[in-house]
């Protein structure tokens, strides 16, 4: 039996044992299951230079011709390698076991199978099947953690001859997404812009990447705390003119205040907003880290816990009044904002 944890995964497949010829690559993260199929078919052209070129088949085909699939996996290819298949299940009523079983019961010695599927629970027959078998791998793919992706794109900077500055890496970690496919492509188009022998900054992750709503959010947030009321507006506007969702953007920043909040209470109680924000879990990301500690700093928690309904009002405002949207949450915002600039000025007359 070899099921291999979510975190092991990409070692597992950089090197899996040599006797082994079965995988299930599976899980949320459809590009992550991709790129390991691709990963895995590569390293079986690599180890069999004769074979041919992968056969990729749809779940559709083996629940039609169950035995399809078990003779063409102990064929000989044409050129006398190793047959390589490759299974994506696109339904999960198709019935794939009928074909996979044979296979499972008696693995190949010279051919692969791959097997792509989607998130299977535990008690999915394929997934116990395969977590069962000592000749095969169950391989989970979930989203990737920011650590994850951080690594992922120093090893891709380090290979294409260049580097990125380690607080464009956390823009970058915040901007690009959980799904590692597209991840890698983002992080490819920074590459490419750097070039080789080039060092990526803030700057060049805003030009390539941009920023995604959770980073916006999390800045329209903070600058309506420190009562930036034009700033917050600008940024509406630039919202609304690209498509985005008001309602969204007011979840996000409910969020925000939420963790604001809870750290509050933690510079009531007597700790310093700095050290406050440096151990906060999630991490701060270093671009918002000054705006949060003058937010703690100026902004008492029984106030934020006032910003904290209005912002839960707005919300249940727009499942009422829809077509308001835009017009609530700006609201929302503005109070807010208002109230930054209150603390702000109370602040300066209290020294």
């Amino acid at each position: 039996m070899v099921a291999i944890k979510a975190a092991g995964v990409a070692k597992f497949v950089a090197d899996p044992p040599g006797d082994m010829r079965l995988f299930l690559v599976f899980g949320r993260d459809t590009g992550a299951i991709t790129e390991r199929a691709r990963q895995l078919e590569t390293l079986a052209r690599s180890r069999d230079p004769a074979g041919g070129s992968p056969t990729r088949w749809g779940s559709d085909e083996v629940a039609g011709n169950p035995g399809r699939l078990s003779d063409e996996i102990n064929a000989a290819s044409l050129f006398g390698g190793e047959p390589v298949i490759t299974l994506r299940i696109t339904d999960g009523r198709h019935n794939v076991m009928a074909g996979l079983a044979p296979i499972l019961d008696a693995p190949p010695k010279a051919g692969w199978l791959i097997v792509e599927a989607g998130d299977l629970a535990r008690t999915s027959a394929v997934r116990k099947a395969f977590e069962a078998n000592a000749h095969a791998a169950a391989l989970p793919c979930y989203e990737s953690d920011a650590r994850d992706l951080a690594a992922m794109a120093h090893a891709m900077f380090a290979d294409a001859g260049c580097a990125i500055e380690p607080d464009a890496t956390d823009l970058l970690v915040a901007t690009i997404g959980n799904d590692r496919l597209i991840s890698r492509s983002e992080i490819e188009k920074l590459i490419l812009f750097v070039g080789e022998g080039g060092r990526a900054g803030i700057d060049d992750v805003l030009a390539i990447v941009g920023e995604n709503l959770d980073v916006r959010g999390d800045r329209i947030t903070d600058d309506a705390f420190l009562g930036r009321s034009d700033a917050v507006e600008a940024d509406l506007i630039r919202l609304r003119a690209e498509g985005q969702s008001s309602v969204a953007l007011a979840s996000q920043a409910l969020r925000q205040i939420i963790a604001l909040h809870r750290m509050s209470a933690s510079v009531a109680a007597g700790k310093p907003p700095e050290t406050v924000v440096k151990q906060a879990r999630p991490p701060i990301f270093f671009n918002r880290q000054a705006a949060v500690r003058t937010v703690l700093a100026r902004w008492q928690a029984a106030h934020i816990a006032r910003a904290r309904q209005i912002m839960t009002d707005a919300i249940l405002a727009t499942r009422r009044q829809p077509q308001l949207d835009d017009a609530l949450v700006s609201e929302a915002l503005q109070r807010i904002a208002a109230r930054g600039r209150r603390s702000r000025r109370w602040r300066k007359t209290s020294r």
